[in-house]
């Protein structure tokens, strides 16, 4: 039991990682040099994708997928304002709020094995 909860707790640090990998690669298309941010983005997109197949041999895809693009667009978000003072229109808002409850939704409502 300690064996599953243990690889359990790994594969979802291993989502973590993906997703923070896959926030970071994103954010690094907004550089100045752009030879140097698509650069760092294949880097850190490729480390993701690396963390997000170490994941989803313990979580199930779905579940994995929809968890990494809620909080990919919570962080995406979290550094457009914080960092690149993006704002966002009434509706883009209302748009990425039925997102995360559609994405939160299909998590809540997959079938478990």
């Amino acid at each position: 039991m300690i064996v599953v909860k243990k690889e359990l707790f790994k594969a979802w640090f291993f989502l973590i990682c993906a997703i923070v990998f896959e926030v970071l690669g994103t954010s690094f298309l907004k550089m100045e040099n752009v030879i140097l941010g698509y650069f760092f983005m294949a880097m850190f997109i490729a480390f993701s994708y690396f963390f997000m197949g170490k994941a989803i041999k313990k979580i199930q895809i779905g579940i994995a997928y929809a968890v990494w693009e809620l909080l990919g667009i919570i962080l995406i978000l979290a550094i457009s304002f914080i960092i690149f003072k993006e704002n966002l229109t009434l509706s883009q808002i209302l748009g990425i709020i039925c997102s995360i409850a559609g994405i939160i939704m299909i998590n809540i409502g997959e079938v478990k094995e």
